[in-house]
């Protein structure tokens, strides 16, 4: 059965539906950990390469904690993840966004622009970035895809003290689909990187979606979705915030 469905994307579907009572995934773009690893660079954690030009973070809100990447940004999109984390309060959050970030000849840079996911807790992500506005923003993901990779909306929670900010509304799947292509460059320009002994949970993290035909009906649609039902996928929403606000 397997070799008179092969050569045809519909029977081949049915085969492993119906045959092998497995889940269709027609994958169009993948990544792994071990990729994200391969983009390790010389420098250690917390230093900036020489070619920095500006830095931003990502804040991925979840219940009980929140996910936050910063990243060194070059020419080119060149890109080098310099620091990430889990804390659990917007303390910590202000206290790392604020630090300062060195390069090796001693060159201090903090961070230009955070985006920070009000899809979890609104209210508090709203006061937050109103008390931090310098260098904060709310941001949330588009529920459908978008022309554009991301659009500026406004806060109009009227009781808000955030109430008139810009909200930034960000297509994640296009991120996702930037993110995936540049990680596949070899280290250098243009490529998406991350310091010398970055750890494995961060890399699977980033790498816990991948980009699949989904069929509804007639239609078949490109769709980023998680490798396994479980997996975490804070650190690259985290990314999509920060690559957003480069």
């Amino acid at each position: 059965e397997f070799l008179t469905s092969k050569d045809d994307p519909d029977l081949l579907q049915n085969f492993v539906n119906s045959w092998l009572a497995e889940p269709w995934e027609d994958t169009k773009l993948r990544t792994s950990a071990d990729l994200v690893l391969e983009r390790q660079t010389d420098s250690e954690e917390f230093v900036l390469p020489s070619w920095t030009k500006l830095l931003t973070a990502g804040v991925d809100v979840q219940e009980n904690s929140l996910y936050w990447t910063i990243r060194a940004w070059g020419d080119f999109i060149t890109s080098q993840n310099i620091a990430h984390g889990q804390c659990f309060s917007f303390a910590d959050i202000e206290r790392i966004m604020n630090l300062e970030y060195r390069m090796e000849d001693g060159t201090q840079m903090i961070v230009n622009l955070a985006l920070i996911d009000s899809g979890y807790g609104a209210d508090d992500v709203y006061d937050f970035c109103a008390d931090n506005s310098e260098w904060a923003l709310p941001s949330k993901g588009s529920s459908n895809p978008m022309l554009s990779h991301y659009k500026i909306s406004k806060v109009n929670k009227a009781e808000s003290k955030a109430y008139g900010m810009q909200l930034v509304i960000v297509d994640g799947g296009k991120y996702k689909d930037m993110i995936a292509g540049r990680m596949k460059k070899p280290n250098g320009r243009g490529s998406w990187m991350v310091y010398a002994g970055c750890d494995r949970e961060y890399a699977e993290q980033v790498t816990a979606e991948h980009k699949i035909n989904v069929k509804n009906g007639t239609k078949t649609t490109q769709e980023w979705t998680k490798k396994t039902t479980h997996a975490d996928n804070h650190y690259l929403d985290a990314e999509v915030y920060c690559l957003a606000a480069a």
